[in-house]
């Protein structure tokens, strides 16, 4: 009997470890195959982030040849209209472009930018500490109002079918969407909309409230013609 009883316990034993190390076989597997997958992950989001640096390096060159053509063709346009003696509707073309933001402009003017809260506590932070698409409207009202000849966000141009929609953390301006900090830049009597900025009641509430907006007059800025 007790033979017998061994014969049991090393029966069990051998069981027990087969049981064991066939376990931690499949654990090994397993963790194997995780590590595979997340270096192929990985691998992956490499190839996917150097194709999107790729995409957005190629929109930037096709924006900046297209506003080549469309330069060049106004400039044959114009030409072609002088040339037929058509020089006072060539006028009023170059006229129409600047009024509809089609063309290049520069001067003097303004560069607003805003930004969240630096409030570093996330208790802390609520809807009123963040910049909303309200707030980039509403400083490109004042602009308007205050007779800027023109206006862009993070370099795009503002006319009148533009959009500025909130979309998550980010905002939406034309086609094109942008995080914070949103650069508001505008053509405009520097002094003359640096006092107005500074002291509307709105945008010193704003500021009250921990949002971050800082003014800087520019003796000299470009602003693009609308692309899209």
């Amino acid at each position: 009997p007790r033979f017998q009883g061994r014969l049991v316990e090393s029966i069990l034993f051998t069981v027990l470890l087969l049981s064991l190390g066939f376990f931690l076989s499949i654990q090994i597997r397993e963790g194997i195959n995780l590590q595979a997958q997340l270096s192929s992950s990985k691998e992956k989001q490499s190839v996917y982030m150097q194709q999107l640096a790729d995409l957005k390096s190629s929109n930037v060159k096709l924006k900046e040849e297209n506003t080549k053509l469309a330069e060049q063709k106004n400039t044959m346009t114009e030409n072609v209209l002088n040339e037929q003696g058509y020089s006072e509707l060539a006028a009023s073309l170059t006229k129409t472009r600047e009024l509809a933001g089609l063309t290049e402009v520069s001067g003097t003017g303004i560069t607003i930018t805003l930004n969240d809260s630096n409030i570093t506590d996330t208790a802390n932070v609520s809807q009123t500490s963040l910049i909303h698409s309200q707030d980039v409207e509403y400083i490109v009202d004042l602009l308007k109002s205050s007779g800027a000849k023109a206006i862009a966000i993070n370099g795009e141009r503002i006319v009148c079918s533009t959009s500025i929609i909130c979309t998550g953390p980010t905002i939406r301006v034309n086609n094109s969407r942008y995080p914070v900090p949103f650069v508001i830049t505008a053509i405009c009597d520097s002094n003359t909309t640096y006092d107005i900025l500074q002291n509307d009641s709105h945008i010193l509430f704003r500021k009250s409230e921990g949002i971050e907006i800082n003014f800087a007059k520019k003796a000299e800025l470009t602003i693009p013609a609308f692309s899209d």
